[in-house]
């Protein structure tokens, strides 16, 4: 990819709802050029999805990071993997490698519901799963691609967060479908978000805007780690005890670091985790020792992994 690739990238990931036009006014370049290189981009698979984030705490959501080890059973796995694709609890899952087979983020209203999903998944995989660890989610932070296809750290990054203790707020039936069209298909126009949610332009239109301003934390990419060049490495900290302000020393060190994608704090086995693009073994070395020298005195221990595969990312658990 050359410098106007990224640039596009980029704008994408900072909104893909814009218009091309507005994407080349921005970056000084025709419309079809614009145009050209987005389906280029899509076509080569750099650009797999297009979605839309919301905040989960506002519905009254709390998310959960399950970790698992499982045998090698390959039609049991099968069966484990299409389970919790299908399953609307699930809103990430990912295959790894390294001390977990596969992780799973869930969403859901209480505990007894984390309990009964754990419930059945362990009676139907009872042959498959050896270990699990739970953690509870207490708020992601996720940064923007400028930081790290354009290494720019004069313009604000626009962080996320995808869980906290919130006002709940109420959304109806006509919310849920325009926001479960949006999910994976954040590029399409109003025209068709009103046929397919068979409301008219009007209430799409004036639906939408309260939800961008209440809830939508915002429309980006999924895009392809590996074509980009890079391998997601995940940094799972066991955390000493810290204050509030060393706490936030960490993340603004993961808000500064140029190829960190999100961080994580949790409750649970593990207290942080980091989540990186790394191109090879040196600058994963690098990594590891500035995050050692930075917070030696902080971290405990920690675990290594990479995320092999996105399988699933959808916002919705409804």
């Amino acid at each position: 990819m050359d410098l106007i690739d990224r640039k596009i990238l980029c704008e994408l990931d900072m909104d893909c709802r814009q218009a091309v036009s507005k994407i080349a006014k921005s970056l000084r370049i025709g419309r079809n050029v614009a145009d050209y290189r987005i389906k280029n981009l899509e076509n080569k698979g750099i650009i797999r999805k297009y979605i839309c984030s919301v905040n989960l705490g506002l519905l009254g959501y709390r998310t959960y990071k399950i970790y698992f080890k499982i045998k090698n059973k390959k039609d049991s796995e099968k069966e484990f993997v299409n389970n919790l694709i299908k399953n609307k609890k699930v809103i990430h899952f990912l295959k790894t490698e390294g001390p977990f087979d596969y992780s799973a983020t869930i969403a859901v209203k209480t505990i007894y519901e984390l309990d009964f999903f754990l419930m059945d998944l362990k009676n139907e995989f009872r042959d498959l799963i050896t270990d699990y660890f739970v953690s509870i989610i207490v708020y992601s932070k996720v940064f923007k691609l400028n930081k790290l296809l354009l290494n720019e750290k004069k313009r604000v990054l626009k962080s996320e967060k995808y869980s906290g203790e919130e006002k709940e707020i109420k959304i109806d039936k006509k919310d849920i479908k325009i926001l479960r069209e949006l999910s994976q298909s954040a590029d399409i126009s109003l025209v068709d978000l009103a046929y397919r949610t068979k409301l008219t332009l009007d209430v799409v239109k004036y639906r939408l805007k309260l939800l961008e301003k209440k809830l939508i934390n915002s429309y980006r990419i999924i895009f392809d780690m590996n074509k980009l060049g890079y391998y997601h490495y995940a940094f799972m900290l066991r955390i000493k005890q810290t204050t509030k302000s060393e706490e936030e020393k960490l993340v603004s060190w993961c808000a500064s670091k140029k190829n960190v994608l999100y961080c994580t704090k949790r409750i649970g086995y593990f207290d942080f985790s980091i989540n990186a693009a790394i191109a090879d073994l040196s600058g994963l070395n690098n990594f590891i020792l500035e995050l050692k020298s930075e917070f030696g005195d902080m971290i405990d221990s920690y675990e290594t992994m990479v995320n092999a595969e996105l399988i699933k990312l959808d916002y919705m658990p409804f």
